[in-house]
């Protein structure tokens, strides 16, 4: 099944959400002991989490809003599946988390960097990683969970614009990239009143908030659709898996909302893309206790299919590119 990629050196078990049981909270603000990481580690950027056996492709998972970039892939039992399943099923892959300030809410400074500009520090840092370890052309799968879909789209966009004269370092992330699966991504928008409400649960207690963000994953936006037609040319050049939830989170208000419904976690119309139902609330479907669940397996099943496939097809995208530079 994993070949080494030439030129490189070397029964579903239900979380509390999903059966409407403890009202979801939304993640911490970064450096915190509890958040999984030790005392005083930063939590931002690009953390390696598995080295991998002799690695053929790199796997990077980005968290959503108020996301964590552990605390978002840990379940109840605090299982990383990131770090200890999915090393297991597929130990031929170097395993990155990216982390970046996406709170909505704080009793500190909130940061004012754009969508946009988290994208350009992910390509950035995940460019130098890659350069620095000399692996420029080993395939990526990108792992995202809803707003940090939208970031990847972003990333990819921005890596696309690089040309030889300009940025070519920065060309290598789009001509890598294989696949990607989204979790609970809003496309195409979110309804505001769903994003507000996951606001209000912790807005009471944090003297600082932005909603900057919010107005971008509103339903009919404009942000969303012009970034939707942008990455259009990109996609039938990269495999996409649209997971979207199935059951509502429930809030603290007493109520319980789908977040992301299916209409704008799943793309119509995209090539070499398929919709994947995830039996979980918005919050707990990329949190994973063991590998018995149905949807861990599905979507290790998918993640196994891309690695199959992940060799010839990127080597492919550099031949074209190596002709195109003469």
């Amino acid at each position: 099944m994993f070949r080494r990629f030439r030129g490189e050196v070397g029964t579903q078990t239900r979380s509390p959400a999903a059966q409407g049981g403890e009202p979801a909270s939304l993640h911490s603000p970064p450096a915190r002991a509890e958040d999984g990481e030790p005392e005083g580690e930063e939590v931002l950027g690009l953390k390696l989490l598995v080295a991998g056996d002799d690695p053929i492709t790199d796997i990077v998972a980005v968290h959503g809003l108020d996301g964590h970039r552990e605390k978002t892939w840990t379940a109840d039992n605090k299982v990383m599946w990131l770090r200890t399943l999915l090393p297991l099923e597929i130990p031929h892959a170097r395993i990155f988390t990216y982390g970046f300030d996406s709170r909505t809410h704080s009793s500190e400074h909130l940061t004012r960097q754009t969508l946009f500009g988290h994208s350009v520090t992910l390509v950035s840092a995940l460019s130098l990683c890659r350069r620095r370890t000399k692996t420029e052309r080993r395939p990526i799968i990108f792992v995202a969970h809803s707003l940090g879909g939208i970031v990847v789209k972003s990333a990819l966009i921005h890596s696309n614009m690089a040309t030889v004269s300009h940025n070519e370092h920065l060309k290598a992330i789009k001509l890598s990239t294989y696949g990607i699966i989204f979790f609970g991504t809003p496309h195409q928008g979110a309804n505001y009143t769903s994003w507000s409400k996951l606001l209000v649960n912790v807005a009471s207690i944090f003297q600082q908030t932005n909603t900057d963000h919010l107005r971008h994953l509103e339903k009919d936006s404009h942000w969303l659709e012009t970034q939707l037609e942008q990455y259009k040319p990109i996609s039938a050049d990269i495999f996409t898996i649209f997971c979207y939830e199935s059951y509502p989170t429930p809030l603290k208000t007493g109520i319980s909302a789908i977040i992301v419904p299916k209409s704008s976690a799943v793309v119509p119309g995209m090539i070499n893309a398929e919709a994947v139902e995830i039996k979980k609330s918005h919050i707990a479907m990329v949190k994973f206790q063991n590998a018995l669940e149905d949807d861990f397996q599905t979507v290790v099943g998918h993640m196994h299919l891309m690695c199959e496939k992940v060799e010839e097809k990127i080597i492919e995208n550099w031949a074209r590119w190596d002709e195109i530079k003469g």
